[in-house]
């Protein structure tokens, strides 16, 4: 402190205008502890769109198991290219039970969010 202050008085008894330079002592603040960023989880997705159909195999020949509509919650086991096998977390809005399983096209589900 005694060091800035000896700095400002020097460069008021000079008149200069010119920026200050400040000891790097002083210059570089404590870095505020950060928060961990959070774990991604497959297991906070949801669908996308209504009307998304639930299927056995990852292809539209794959047979329908039921649909899914926006905002249903969704855990996603494991990917194939462009679809994603999903678990229901909980009842559907279409009527299928919590747990059911099936593939997605991938375009149909807003990932996980994995911010911090």
């Amino acid at each position: 402190m005694r060091r800035i202050s000896l700095a400002l008085t020097t460069a008021a008894l000079i008149g200069s205008t010119a920026a200050l330079a400040v000891p790097a002592q002083a210059a570089t603040a404590p870095a505020a502890p950060r928060a961990a960023a959070k774990a991604c989880h497959e297991d906070n997705a949801m669908i996308y769109t209504n009307g998304t159909r639930l299927r056995a195999k990852a292809s539209t020949s794959g047979a329908v198991k039921g649909q899914l509509y926006f905002g249903d919650p969704i855990r996603i086991l494991k990917k194939s290219g462009s679809w994603d096998y999903v678990q229901l977390k909980a009842r559907s809005k279409g009527g299928l039970s919590k747990g059911a399983r099936g593939w997605v096209a991938h375009k149909n589900i807003i990932p996980p969010f994995c911010g911090f």
